[in-house]
């Protein structure tokens, strides 16, 4: 004779199977990551996860990028630097051959097409030929290169004095050159609007005894001048600071 208990176990025997089937019904309807993350609750509850990182503001995501984006162009940089084997005979070459281009020879090799006049805006890619672009990360590798790039660096000059460059240029154009420190901003001199007030970037450098390293950056600024920065006059000054070695 059936018991009490053998009804029971059968009905709930029955309803187990139609409550699992009506389950996975409703769970196949839900978004898969929804499943996944209740999963996770299930499996590893959230204290024995480790504490959560506090969620950085945007200024602080923004600027880690800006960094990372600089540590990895100044790694390219300086393997192109290194390729080029730096010494004073090749600086030399590089010298004389900025010097030539002036704006007019861009201009008329067609390096830069239709650029903005010279005291207006920056000149842009779309003003430039892939010819100049090549010829403008050159000049800022070289002048990165004469200002900051050592031996490790395939840098071989023999720098023996203490030099101090100084370049003006207005605020809103500064980042072309951006990795030149920043010092101050320069008072107006009635040559510039009110509301554009230079900078000044300055930085201390190693010459040798020709004093190549102020001409080559001297013919980089101009060159990077007539390729991008677009001003009549880039004001940039050079003086002896001490002899010895650099710090």
């Amino acid at each position: 004779m059936t018991t009490i208990e053998e009804i029971i176990r059968r009905i709930r025997d029955e309803m187990d199977v139609e409550l699992r089937e009506r389950a996975r019904r409703a769970l196949a309807e839900r978004p898969r990551d929804w499943l996944v993350d209740q999963l996770l609750d299930r499996v590893l509850p959230p204290s024995d996860l480790p504490p959560p990182r506090p969620p950085a503001d945007a200024a602080e995501r923004r600027e880690t990028r800006a960094e990372r984006i600089e540590r990895i162009e100044r790694i390219e940089r300086v393997e192109r630097i290194r390729a080029w084997g730096l010494d004073a005979q090749s600086l030399a070459g590089f010298v004389g051959r900025y010097r030539r281009l002036s704006r007019e020879r861009l201009e008329a090799e067609g390096l830069l097409v239709d650029p903005p006049p010279k005291g207006s805006e920056l000149i842009g890619p779309a003003h430039r030929s892939a010819g100049a672009e090549e010829l403008l990360r050159e000049a800022k590798d070289l002048l990165y290169a004469l200002l900051f790039a050592d031996e490790e660096a395939g840098v071989h000059l023999d720098r023996v004095e203490r030099a101090l460059l100084t370049v003006t240029v207005p605020r809103a154009k500064a980042h072309t050159i951006g990795f030149l420190p920043r010092t101050a901003v320069a008072p107006e001199d009635g040559e510039r609007a009110p509301h554009a007030p230079d900078t000044l970037l300055q930085v201390e450098y190693g010459e040798i005894p020709e004093e190549l390293v102020g001409n080559g950056i001297a013919a980089c600024l101009r060159l990077i001048n007539n390729l991008e920065i677009n001003e009549p006059v880039l004001y940039a000054r050079m003086e002896h600071v001490g002899s010895g070695a650099l710090e």
